[in-house]
């Protein structure tokens, strides 16, 4: 018997930047970009910019600042769309950073799923992706919305 590294470990580059489409149940699913991917380290590297002298000090940043900086930088790079969200009154709830950013600061608990989400190399899988592309309904752009297609907000 042999173990194939590729099959087990091989992530889809161009997802982990542009995003794979992850369901969420309720006919909901979110395009979710990996952690630390070149644009998310780059919004990192900005919005921390104001408090170099701390950081190089070694001292943390007060909580306030850094849960800002991890939701400015997710909505940029992290969390690039979603589909059939509502708010809280069930109104269909378009995709735009401006509701990305509401959604990760008001719900704890959705903004640490998306983390899970992009920390998770399932998620960016090369093989996982081919075979959620394959099963995958095509969406109204006539194209897979299986993985790796990025949403214009």
């Amino acid at each position: 018997m042999t173990f194939n590294p590729y099959k087990e470990f091989e992530t889809d580059r161009s997802a982990e930047t542009e995003g794979a489409w992850v369901d969420l149940g309720d006919g909901a699913k979110v395009l979710v970009a990996r952690f630390n991917n070149p644009a998310h380290e780059k919004a990192i590297r900005r919005l921390q910019k104001p408090y170099k002298s701390i950081l190089n000090s070694g001292r943390q940043l007060p909580k306030d600042v850094a849960d800002d900086i991890t939701v400015k930088s997710m909505v940029e790079a992290i969390l690039l769309g979603w589909e059939g969200m509502t708010d809280r009154d069930g109104a269909v709830l378009p995709y735009t950073q401006a509701n990305a950013d509401k959604l990760l600061r008001d719900l704890p608990d959705f903004r640490n799923t998306v983390a899970s989400l992009a920390l998770t190399a399932e998620t960016f899988r090369l093989e996982a992706l081919q075979d959620a592309e394959g099963n995958s309904p095509m969406s109204s752009d006539g194209k897979s919305s299986g993985a790796a297609k990025k949403a214009s907000g």
